[in-house]
């Protein structure tokens, strides 16, 4: 009897423990059921959020895929001279486009794309960043390719660059080479600290805009408008058709007020001039400018500056050898436009604004003379003339330029402590900027005893000297010009006291019509 009670007993025990042991397993049972439920509700609701909400999204980018958008940049305007010639005008290009959403591969096809077209798989990259945010557009890499950069890449394309396409691109021409260099300008991609100046707000990256010369102050005319183009392409990313376009819109013209033929032979002849110095010996003579411009009403006829350059260099985009060409040290500053940028001290060409200010100071009258012996002792230091002119009055000083004439000129205005050469020099144009409608101009310098005050860097040489005014009224010592105000000052001698404002721009024509444009 005890033997069959122990089973039994066992068994109502086993009972009862299982008895406890299943709310446990509901419990989980429960929590696990609710964790399925959850992820299976999660499931449910991202389907339905890629589905619903994010639906339009993924079909944009789809068809993003499918659509390139190729922009058409517009031809820029022409550049005319006076009689209509054109110094600047458009020739068809061929630049390199990416599409960055359709590399396969980015890193190998890059690197074997600028291969192809000689330029650092480092620069693609960075012309690429600087449109990362714009993946479903092409963005130029290189322009001005060879023709047979093209045939390597169409013959490649579709199996190796299926993110690479090549496309007409309007490119600047120099028909007359590189006459007028300076006053002409070149072209460029905007770059992003331009981007910020009021002046671009309407740009984007990837624009190209003058950079210097009259591309760059009649930016706004020359500027096209641009047309845009989209593109089918299949799998492979080739094109399959067009799809919409929009045509873009030329640039205005802009006609100048010089004259080519007179320009050539202006730089012809500096260039000569150069020459012809260095034969005699003279080698500091490496650089200069020509000024020829219309008294009357300030047009510019021709504006030479030497050294110079070729403006072809910039088209496509300037190498860097190049690049380290032109400012190089022995090059002597070609892209320096010393007619207008140049400083310089005028020299003997400052005696006429001398004279002028004694007569109208009452410094002197016509009729004084002084006596040139070749030496000025009136000072502890002597001045020199270049020559022994004798007995001399204003106009035979002006005439053989003696130096000892103006010297007494100049003392006597420091004698009456009187400011009037460099008043006139101011009122003639000097120290200042003429109006010039070009960018780049340099102020010059007219120094007085404010200026010196402020210039020394010792007490003797913050004085106003006996010397400064001597050395003044030959335009020597610290007075500085360039050429374009010196050659306004005689314009407004020769016009008979009008200062005018020189110019070299005549008109902005329409490009289709070819009707004046009111500014």
């Amino acid at each position: 009897m005890v033997r069959n009670s122990v089973p039994f007993l066992s068994s109502r025990k086993r009972s009862r423990q299982n008895e406890r042991k299943l709310p446990s397993l509901v419990f989980r049972a429960g929590v696990l059921g609710g964790v399925a439920v959850l992820l299976f509700a999660m499931l449910i609701f991202r389907i339905w959020f890629l589905q619903v909400i994010s639906g339009d999204d993924y079909i944009a980018m789809a068809e993003n895929n499918r659509i390139r958008q190729i922009r058409e940049e517009a031809p820029r305007g022409i550049i005319y001279d006076r009689n209509m010639n054109p110094l600047v005008e458009n020739r068809a290009g061929l630049a390199v486009t990416v599409f960055p959403a359709a590399l396969e591969d980015p890193e190998m096809e890059l690197t074997e794309l600028g291969q192809a077209i000689g330029m650092p798989v480092e620069q693609i990259k960075q012309q690429l960043a600087l449109h990362q945010e714009d993946t479903y557009r092409s963005v130029i890499i290189k322009k001005n390719i060879t023709p047979e950069q093209k045939s390597y890449l169409i013959e490649l394309m579709p199996l190796y660059f299926p993110g690479v396409d090549i496309k007409k691109f309007p490119l600047r021409d120099y028909p007359e080479g590189s006459t007028a260099a300076h006053l002409l300008g070149h072209v460029g991609e905007i770059d992003e600290n331009e981007l910020k100046e009021p002046q671009y707000a309407d740009y984007s990256l990837g624009d190209e805009i003058g950079k210097d010369g009259v591309e760059y102050q009649f930016d706004r005319y020359l500027r096209g408008t641009d047309g845009s183009l989209e593109v089918e392409v299949d799998a492979d990313g080739r094109p399959k058709r067009e799809l919409r376009s929009i045509q873009s819109q030329p640039g205005n013209n802009v006609v100048l007020t010089v004259d080519s033929e007179l320009q050539k032979a202006t730089e012809d002849a500096l260039a000569y001039g150069i020459d012809l110095a260095h034969g005699k010996g003279y080698l500091a003579a490496n650089g200069g400018a020509v000024v020829v411009m219309s008294p009357d009403d300030g047009e510019i006829f021709a504006m030479a500056s030497y050294p110079s350059f070729d403006p072809e260099l910039w088209v496509g985009g300037m190498s860097d050898s190049d690049y380290q060409s032109l400012n190089a040290e022995g090059a002597n500053d070609p892209l320096l436009n010393r007619a207008i940028a140049g400083q310089y001290p005028p020299a003997s060409t400052f005696k006429s604004i001398t004279a002028i200010a004694g007569l109208e100071e009452g410094i002197i009258s016509p009729l004084n003379r002084f006596i040139c012996n070749g030496v000025w002792d009136v000072l502890s230091q002597p001045f020199k003339c270049w020559g022994t002119h004798g007995d001399v009055d204003l106009k035979r000083a002006i005439t053989v330029s003696c130096d000892i004439y103006f010297y007494n000129v100049g003392y006597r205005f420091y004698q009456a402590d009187n400011l009037g050469i460099q008043r006139w020099a101011q009122m003639f144009g000097l120290g200042k900027v003429t109006g010039l409608d070009l960018p780049g101009e340099a102020v010059g310098r007219v120094p007085d005893p404010a200026w010196k005050q402020s210039f020394g860097q010792t007490e003797i040489d913050r004085m106003w000297m006996p010397g400064d005014s001597v050395n003044l009224s030959i335009g020597q010592g610290d007075i500085l010009v360039t050429p374009l105000q010196l050659a306004t000052a005689y314009a407004a001698i020769a016009n008979g006291g009008r200062v005018v404002t020189p110019h070299v721009g005549l008109r902005v024509e329409d490009q289709i019509t070819g009707v004046e444009l009111a500014d």
